[in-house]
């Protein structure tokens, strides 16, 4: 109850910081959209057990971050009456949400007790990763005889035990992903479209930055489900590119085509399910036949999509 109340009352402090964001200019509103995301991120490592900020795992800081980007940067295209009130109780509840979810108690239980291995046991037992006890013999001189010491072996630990509620985590990634995209096309001027006008060089570049590391964050997230161990970082930090590129490359295509108003963000949250699909299949596309299925099914409705914004402009 009581890591419920503080999660409740960051919630508050970054809703309250980031809805000021409506009435800044462009350049300090996103340094200041960058320091209240870092805030909330920050602000869930001692919730988590970790208060030493070197030592703070990343993963359960992805979505708090994005709750605060997506409250900070939709504040900037809502009016202050009365969808400015609208963004911050929303933005209060799901920063609370998020928070709750990325710190419960569950996350944290984790078996420590130790196994004892034999040299010659097979690499069955190596697979696991809890950590264990390597019996070797030595000699002892003064006998001849062999003494037993026992070496402690470090097998791939977690960086963060399994969540308890994957689907739950998931679907928060989503839904915060087309948050987050509307957010980084309220953070830029001109980003949704709502003239119909073209980018300048300059903020369509910073308009396919900020989606693509929007989606890297994403993508992190969603590898840390089914990659949590030390030794695999790297699988996550390769599912940020993963998740980044396409992004940013349907980000161009799609904001060159001025497609109005929310168009860009819903199919560019489209993109982030596919790459998810596409990452998580437990077969090779080719032999997948109910994921071809699905992505033929959603490439129609994007094209249906796309075809509509153009018409509507």
């Amino acid at each position: 109850m009581q890591q419920r109340n503080v999660a409740r009352e960051l919630g508050l402090v970054v809703a309250s910081v980031a809805v000021l964001v409506h009435w800044l200019d462009t350049a300090p509103a996103v340094l200041a959209t960058a320091l209240i995301a870092t805030a909330a991120a920050v602000g869930t490592g001692p919730l988590v057990g970790v208060w030493r900020p070197w030592r703070m795992p990343l993963i359960p800081m992805v979505l708090p971050a994005l709750a605060a980007v997506s409250i900070a940067g939709i504040a900037r295209v809502v009016a202050p009456v009365p969808w400015l009130a609208l963004d911050f109780v929303a933005g209060w509840a799901v920063v609370a949400w998020v928070v709750q979810l990325e710190t419960a108690p569950e996350v944290m239980a984790v078996d420590e007790t130790p196994a004892v291995e034999l040299v010659g046991v097979g690499a069955a037992a190596m697979a696991t990763s809890q950590p264990r006890i390597r019996l070797r013999a030595r000699r002892r001189a003064e006998f001849d005889l062999p003494k037993i010491l026992a070496d402690p072996v470090v097998v791939n630990t977690p960086e963060m035990p399994p969540h308890p509620r994957p689907l739950a985590v998931r679907s928060a990634a989503l839904g915060l992903a087309f948050l987050g995209f509307v957010a980084a096309g309220g953070l830029i001027p001109g980003g949704l479209a709502l003239d119909r006008e073209p980018l300048s060089t300059t903020h369509l570049a910073e308009f396919v930055g900020l989606n693509a590391a929007i989606a890297g964050l994403v993508g992190y997230r969603m590898a840390s489900l089914t990659s949590p161990h030390r030794f695999d970082r790297i699988v996550r930090v390769v599912a940020v590119g993963q998740y980044a590129i396409p992004v940013a490359v349907a980000a161009y295509v799609l904001r060159t085509m001025a497609l109005p108003r929310l168009f860009v963000p819903a199919l560019l949250g489209l993109a982030v399910y596919v790459v998810t699909d596409l990452r998580e299949s437990p077969e090779p596309l080719t032999q997948n036949g109910r994921l071809l299925q699905e992505l033929a099914v959603l490439g129609l409705a994007a094209l249906a999509v796309v075809a509509w914004g153009l018409a509507a402009k």
